[in-house]
């Protein structure tokens, strides 16, 4: 009977101790799920800085996302940076690059100069030309970014502009003129673009009247062949228009450069003259 006993607390005993291993066993386990979800065994923040890495790589792809453009967008954006002259402009077609923020005021504003000068008004007794500070300030914050715009004297190519703030205008004497018979084609032939940044690559060829000559050079020293027509001035352009879409490998390049924070609104950030 005692024997019989004996083995029934034993098996009392091991169930007891089954039931206290399971008990530990869970125990246990609520433990380390709790440390787990804690990061006691991990850095959780080295798990936060992954998904932070790849919002942050997703975010800059989406901004390198190709963008597409209109001829007529483009064209718009090269027309921007033409200054005033009654030639070819030394500015544009002698220089090898330039940096928009090296640019004093007075720089930017001839840099944009016939665009500028489209909005112009004449006095009554056409003694000045007469531009609106205004205007300078709408033109210069469009091209070149916001808060942008300081008063300023500028040249367009003939004469200074002074402002006057009394009337809240630009004036210059007016007796601009001149003639000249170089003429010059300035046209797109390729762009790229993201919400970020679109460069434009142009090609020019310049024409002198008096030889009928094609250059591809600001000096013209360089020929590239010769205008055999004898049209007029709208004949003249269309035919530089179609002999650079032609001869695109014989001509030097002028690339672009305008700059996007918002994938919206592109600030002109500079050019490179590859000649």
């Amino acid at each position: 009977m005692d024997t019989q006993t004996e083995v029934v607390n034993k098996k009392k005993t091991n169930k007891l101790v089954i039931v206290i291993i399971l008990l530990v066993i869970v125990i246990l386990g609520l433990v380390g799920y709790i440390c787990y979800d804690k990061g006691v065994f991990y850095s959780k923040k080295a798990t936060t800085s992954n998904t932070s890495k790849k919002e942050n790589k997703d975010k800059h792809n989406s901004k390198e996302e190709s963008v597409t453009f209109s001829d007529s967008e483009l064209e718009e954006y090269v027309s921007y940076i033409k200054p005033v002259s009654i030639g070819p402009s030394e500015l544009l077609y002698n220089t090898d690059s330039v940096n928009s923020e090296n640019l004093s005021m007075d720089k930017k504003i001839e840099y944009i100069g016939s665009y500028l000068y489209g909005m112009h008004t004449t006095s009554s007794d056409y003694k000045y030309d007469i531009i609106k500070e205004a205007d300078v300030k709408n033109a210069v914050e469009k091209i070149y970014g916001p808060n942008v715009y300081q008063k300023t004297t500028f040249n367009l190519g003939c004469a200074d502009y002074n402002l006057n703030e009394n009337d809240n205008n630009y004036y210059s004497a007016t007796g601009c003129g001149g003639t000249t018979t170089t003429m010059v084609s300035n046209e797109v032939v390729s762009y790229n673009a993201t919400k970020t940044k679109l460069e434009i690559t142009t090609k020019y060829v310049l024409l002198d009247g008096m030889e009928n000559k094609l250059y591809k050079d600001y000096d013209k020293t360089i020929s590239v062949g010769e205008y055999t027509e004898n049209g007029d001035s709208n004949e003249i352009t269309s035919y530089l228009k179609e002999f650079i879409k032609n001869n695109k490998d014989k001509l030097n390049s002028i690339v672009y450069t305008f700059e996007s924070d918002d994938g919206v609104n592109y600030y002109f950030k500079g050019f490179i003259n590859n000649k």
